[in-house]
């Protein structure tokens, strides 16, 4: 095992962000990239791949990761980013927008307000 790169990949994980319920003020310090697919594996042993993609953002003066699905329509996550993207020509690094998260006791519901 390279202990080195294992490091790195933990330091890594502890950077992401993983919000509550709340609104957040958030601000692009990348571009969307893609990123490694989430991966699911269900009780029967089969697996599902979702494709994802992520950003660095600054929230409380501090750098986050933040990953999400690679959505299929406009209302996803990545969806409101790239029109969030297209409102501001066509980029999202140093925008400044607000993040709205609801959660339903299973999983985030995120909505992206200028």
């Amino acid at each position: 095992m390279n202990y080195l790169e294992e490091q790195k990949r933990l330091k890594e994980n502890s950077d992401y962000w993983k919000p509550k319920a709340g609104q957040y003020k958030l601000k692009a310090l990348t571009e969307l990239e893609e990123t490694n697919p989430f991966v699911k594996t269900h009780e029967n042993g089969t697996e599902e791949t979702s494709e994802q993609a992520k950003m660095k953002i600054l929230i409380d003066n501090e750098e986050k990761v933040w990953t999400f699905g690679k959505g299929k329509t406009s209302a996803s996550t990545y969806g409101q980013l790239i029109d969030l993207a297209i409102q501001n020509g066509n980029q999202l690094k140093d925008v400044e927008f607000s993040v709205v998260v609801k959660n339903d006791g299973k999983k985030n519901d995120y909505t992206i307000v200028k």
